[in-house]
C-alpha cells in the first residue's frame, strides 16, 4: 500500500491490486466488525465475522441499519478499541462511519470504498450521515476515518450507472479546482474512463481528492463557509432527490443541479455565457439529463424540500454558484428565479 494523501487525520492509501488490499486489511486483526451490502459481501470469501450485510441502495441509509451495526457490535462484545470496516459505496461508508462515531463515543473506522462516488467524495472529510423522512443526509456527525483504502481494480466491475453516479461528483470537483487539470482529463479521456481504465481512474481519484482536501482542511466542521463550496449543485439536487422519493440517483441529481446553478449564475450576470455553456456541454458529454424540469404541480413540494436544506441558516438557503473556474459565490435566490430554473414553463 502506498500513501496518496492525508486529510484531517485520515490516511488515504492506494493498493496495487485486491491482493495487496486484502493483506493490509488482514493486518488489522480480528477485533473488527465488517459492514457491507449484498453486492460487496461477495467480494470477500469467506466474509470475516462478525459482519453486517445490508441491502444495497439508498433505502438502507437509515437508523435501522445503524442499529443493526451497533447491535452486532454489542452482541459480539466489541469494545471501544475495535475497528468498524466499511466495504462498499457511499451509503455503506456513511452509515458505518456514523455508527462508529456514536458507538462508545467513537471507535476506529476504516473505509474501503468500492464505487467512484465513495472514493472521490464520501471517503474523506469526516461527514457521516443517514437519511431521515426522505430528506438526504439530515442526521449525522463529523468523524474522519482512520484510513481510506483505495483499489482502482474495485471499479472494473462497477455498473455503468454507478460509474455515472460518481462522475457527477468528479465533474463538480473539476469546476471547484483552482486549475483545469481535472476538467481537461474529463474532457479528453472519456473513452478510457467509461472503459474503466485503472490508470486513468486512479488519476481521476487522486485529482478529485486533492480538490476536496483543499476545501475541507481549512474548514473541518463546515462553519467558515469554505467547505460549503462542495455543495455546488447539491441544494437543487437534494430537493429533487427528496421530491422523487430518491428515485433520482445522487449523481444524476447533482449533474442536473450543477446545470441549474450555472444557469442561475448566468441569469444574475455572475459568469460569462461561454463558461456556463462549457460546463453544461461537459455534463451532457457524459450523458446526464440537463433539460429535465419538474411539473408545475410539484413546485410547492420542491420548494418545501429546498427549505429543509441542512445548510440553511436562520431558515435562509444560500446557493453555491460559480463565477468562473474555482471561483465561488454563495447567495440567496428568489422564488421567481428558482421557478424559472427548475419548473416547466407555462404555455
Amino acid at each position: 500500500m502506498q500513501e496518496m494523501l492525508t486529510c484531517l487525520g485520515t490516511k488515504v492509501l492506494v493498493a496495487s491490486d485486491f491482493k495487496d488490499l486484502s493483506y493490509h486489511v488482514g493486518a488489522l486483526g480480528r477485533n473488527t466488525l465488517w459492514v457491507c451490502d449484498t453486492n460487496t459481501s461477495k467480494m470477500v470469501r469467506p466474509l470475516p465475522v462478525p459482519n453486517v450485510v445490508m441491502e444495497s441502495g439508498e433505502g438502507s441509509k437509515n437508523y435501522a441499519s445503524v442499529e443493526r451495526i451497533i447491535s452486532t457490535a454489542v452482541e459480539n462484545s466489541l469494545g471501544r478499541d475495535c475497528t468498524f470496516i466499511a466495504l462498499g459505496g457511499g451509503v455503506v461508508s456513511d452509515i458505518t462511519a456514523f455508527a462508529a462515531s456514536i458507538y462508545m463515543r467513537g471507535c476506529r473506522v476504516v473505509l474501503i470504498p468500492t464505487t467512484l462516488i465513495a472514493m472521490t467524495d464520501a471517503s474523506i472529510g469526516g461527514k457521516t450521515c443517514v437519511d431521515f423522512r426522505y430528506t438526504k443526509n439530515l442526521i449525522g456527525t463529523f468523524f474522519p476515518a482512520n484510513e481510506v483504502l483505495i483499489c482502482a481494480d474495485c471499479l472494473k466491475s462497477l455498473p455503468n450507472k454507478d460509474l455515472a453516479n460518481g462522475l457527477a461528483e468528479v465533474i463538480k470537483h473539476s469546476l471547484l479546482a483552482k486549475d483545469d487539470d481535472l476538467f481537461n482529463l474529463l474532457a479528453t479521456s472519456k473513452q478510457r474512463i467509461l472503459e474503466k481504465d485503472s490508470q486513468v481512474l486512479g488519476e481521476l481519484v487522486r485529482l478529485s481528492l486533492e480538490v476536496k482536501r483543499s476545501y475541507v482542511e481549512p474548514d473541518p466542521y463546515d462553519r467558515l463557509g469554505i467547505r460549503a463550496a462542495l455543495n455546488l449543485g447539491h441544494t437543487f439536487a437534494h430537493a429533487l432527490e427528496s421530491l422523487s422519493r430518491l428515485q433520482w440517483t445522487h449523481g444524476q441529481a447533482v449533474a442536473w443541479g450543477i446545470c441549474r446553478a450555472m444557469q442561475a449564475s448566468l441569469e444574475l450576470g455572475l459568469c460569462q455565457a461561454q463558461f456556463a455553456q462549457g460546463v453544461e456541454k461537459l455534463i451532457q458529454f457524459y450523458g446526464y439529463d440537463t433539460k429535465y424540469r419538474i411539473s408545475r404541480s410539484d413546485w410547492m413540494d420542491y420548494r418545501r424540500h429546498l427549505q429543509r436544506d441542512k445548510k440553511a441558516v436562520m431558515n435562509v438557503v444560500k446557493f453555491v454558484l460559480l463565477t468562473g473556474q474555482g471561483e465561488i459565490k454563495q447567495t440567496e435566490l428568489g422564488d421567481d428565479l428558482i421557478k424559472k430554473l427548475v419548473m416547466m414553463p407555462s404555455f
